[in-house]
């Protein structure tokens, strides 16, 4: 072997190590992708230092607590584990596996979703906990640099698990929001969405600023215009939906009746005049007919039920 060959086998050899370490940065994987461009020689010294490593690696012991990093052989004529046959595109194929491996592009991404008055409780890896409320789509990614769950709809409660190596961010729309030891809640609806924070710190950015939320504070972001309006509010009541409680202060019940929507199949429509009467209440979501009931001893309306709809009117006597 000349010395040009050696010096390109402990070069592949460093670099078959460094690709499978979870502090691997950007740059790393950079430069890596550079020294194979460099020549096709490098690519198959490094496709066949991988493959030796990994072959290392099945023949650990698996009660070993500390991670044995064994010197790579020198390579025998006779054993090329049929990477030379395997021809610029295998090699490509390769190396673009541990690229993708090492920048998390193939970590497994998990979906979870709820119906229409469903909610699920979901526990990841790293024991932060999302509870999803009715009719909400998300998914989860974990990688060894972050975590990322991305709201595509819907509402979720998280109370994330502290990993200072391996930041929490929750993604919805245009907006990223970042843990600072947190526990937050998150409603994506309407074209809105709405963040109330009850324990910790979340950073609210949407490329052109950024905000800390601290507990109490409840942000509402407008989708279309990208505007946000930061107000004070009772944590608690973010999170009423976990008891199967909607809080509502002073708002129009064409707002109501879109919320309460969420939580079932058959709509509830308002009439006329009604839709701008304001309501003041806790409503339990139990059964949609008891729910419409209680909104009518609270309002002058009344509530008429058909297969397709409950529909709300404002009584008569109080036009």
């Amino acid at each position: 072997m000349s010395d040009i060959d050696a010096k390109i086998e402990a070069e592949a050899a460093d670099w078959a190590i460094r690709a499978q370490s979870e502090t691997i940065g950007e740059a790393e994987i950079v430069a890596l992708i550079d020294w194979l461009d460099t020549s096709p020689r490098h690519a198959r010294a490094y496709a066949e230092a991988l493959a030796l490593w990994n072959a290392l690696d099945a023949d650990a012991p698996a009660s070993s607590e500390t991670p044995i990093v064994r010197p790579l052989p020198v390579r025998q004529p006779t054993r090329r584990f049929g990477l030379m046959a395997m021809g610029a595109s295998g090699l490509a194929a390769v190396v673009a596996g541990v690229f993708l491996l090492a920048s998390g592009t193939l970590s497994p991404t998990e979906v979870y979703a709820t119906q229409k008055g469903q909610r699920q409780s979901v526990t990841l890896a790293d024991g932060t906990q999302l509870m999803l409320n009715t009719d909400t789509h998300l998914s989860v990614k974990m990688t060894a640099s972050a975590r990322t769950v991305t709201l595509d709809r819907g509402e979720v409660a998280v109370t994330v698990a502290h990993k200072a190596n391996q930041p929490f961010r929750l993604r919805t729309g245009d907006l990223t929001l970042t843990d600072i030891g947190t526990e937050f809640n998150v409603a994506r609806l309407n074209g809105e969405v709405r963040v109330a924070v009850r324990e910790g710190e979340v950073e609210m950015a949407d490329g052109r600023a950024a905000t800390r939320l601290r507990p109490g504070d409840m942000s509402t972001y407008r989708e279309a215009s990208g505007t946000r309006h930061l107000a004070k509010a009772d944590p608690s009541e973010a999170f009423a939906w976990q008891s199967s409680r909607a809080i509502y202060r002073n708002q129009p019940l064409s707002v109501v009746a879109a919320d309460l929507n969420r939580y079932f199949d058959k709509p509830i429509i308002v009439e006329g005049d009604a839709a701008q009467l304001r309501l003041n209440a806790i409503l339990t979501l139990d059964s949609q007919s008891a729910v419409a009931g209680r909104i009518a001893e609270f309002l002058p309306v009344d509530a008429r039920t058909t297969p397709e709809a409950i529909y709300l009117r404002q009584r008569a006597s109080d036009r």
